[in-house]
């Protein structure tokens, strides 16, 4: 089930804008390149946990992204994610006899 997105006011998108700039600096979080040198590489707000899984508009879980990253990357968790989850929720020492 899919959650349908809020549109954001101008004023708190580039609130949010500038305060991800501050802790991440002006620069694709996944591709790192920096929209300053490329003024043709537009910055979007990204929902690191995809907005279909954490349906919020939380500081901690945005990024900025070029367009082309971001689309890339959809609705899809991100790989370091996925290793974090399978690493913690899925160690051998963790199994065992289901009966």
């Amino acid at each position: 089930m899919s959650v349908p997105r809020e549109e954001l006011a101008p004023e708190r998108r580039d609130f949010f804008h500038c305060a991800i700039q501050n802790r991440d600096g002006q620069r694709c979080f996944y591709c790192h390149r920096h929209f300053r040198r490329r003024p043709m590489r537009r910055k979007t707000l990204d929902h690191y946990i995809p907005h279909r899984y954490w349906p919020a508009w939380e500081l901690d879980n945005l990024v900025l992204a070029c367009e082309r990253c971001n689309s890339a990357k959809g609705d899809n968790l991100p790989w370091p994610l996925v290793w974090l989850l399978l690493n913690t929720f899925f160690r051998r020492d963790n199994w065992g006899l289901a009966a």
